[in-house]
């Protein structure tokens, strides 16, 4: 509709149908609708394809937990047989040692004696004394007890468990302080052992300075020049290991501070030591008696 009347020119109410001034219809105009402005289209936001992925497997802590007890009870089980070997016991309650078990020769001067150790916990020995008898043995706590532990004593092994030494616990007239045993039938090396001596005409001995492992007295045979000197094998205590003049008895291994010691013998004298086993001299030393 416009403003003013068109045939007058006055102004026009707005909604009337007349000129109020001069009565002129007014003209409606047609009202045409207001477009409303077009809205740029929204772009749906692209939806991102989601991949799946498969869960994560959480580890389970009882598996570890399995793995770890059981590695503490291995080490726990070791560490017992350990102790159990450091102390005398390599079997289970009841049980024979098997460090003990079979043949043994204890060196004394005359002619070796045999231990036997029986698994069934009984003990041989020949020939027997008054008091080293046939009876019974047994370990407990690093300790050899004989006869119902009437006696015990300590048990040290060595050249590879081949010899074994006994001191006794405690005081006693009947048993002796200490044994030496050797496992019977062993032999000395193969190979001539290389050896070094000191001759010392001071002490009229022939002494062991250096021997190789494994070598027995009784692999080894002793000359003099002359032949008439008299001789004795003795150990590091200066104790004698055989009669007089003889190896062959000897049980024990050459351990070094071993001697030869020359009796009633006056002059110079050679000492010749000659291993069995190859036939090879060791060598000669020469005392000053």
């Amino acid at each position: 509709m416009t403003d003013h009347c068109s045939d007058c020119g006055a102004e026009l109410i707005e909604g009337s149908k007349f000129c109020t001034t001069c009565g002129k219809t007014v003209e409606q105009q047609p009202i045409t609708p207001v477009q409303p402005e077009p809205q740029e289209p929204v772009e749906k936001p692209v939806e991102k394809k989601q991949i799946s992925t498969p869960p994560k497997t959480k580890k389970k802590p009882r598996k570890k937990l399995i793995m770890g007890l059981l590695a503490i009870i291995a080490a726990v089980v070791i560490i017992l047989i350990i102790i159990v070997y450091l102390q005398g016991g390599t079997g289970s309650p009841g049980e024979a040692d098997s460090r003990f078990v079979g043949e043994w020769e204890q060196n004394i001067i005359g002619s070796p004696r045999q231990w036997i150790f029986n698994s069934d916990s009984t003990l041989d020995i020949n020939p027997s004394t008054d008091t080293l008898i046939n009876g019974t043995w047994k370990v407990t706590d690093n300790q050899l007890c004989l006869y119902n532990n009437a006696v015990c004593y300590t048990s040290v092994f060595s050249y590879d468990g081949n010899v074994l030494t006994l001191n006794r616990i405690g005081q006693s007239e009947s048993y002796p302080a200490s044994i030496n045993l050797t496992k019977k039938g062993l032999q000395g090396t193969s190979q001539t052992p290389d050896i070094e001596c000191t001759a010392d005409s001071t002490t009229n001995r022939v002494t062991i300075e250096s021997i190789d492992a494994n070598v027995k007295w009784s692999d080894i045979e002793i000359t003099t020049n002359p032949d008439t000197a008299h001789w004795q094998v003795q150990d590091t205590s200066q104790k004698g290991l055989a009669k007089i003049g003889i190896t062959a008895t000897i049980t024990l291994y050459i351990t070094v501070g071993d001697s030869i010691i020359l009796l009633d013998t006056i002059g110079e004298v050679t000492v010749t030591l000659k291993y069995v086993p190859t036939n090879e001299i060791l060598g000669n030393w020469t005392v000053n008696v």
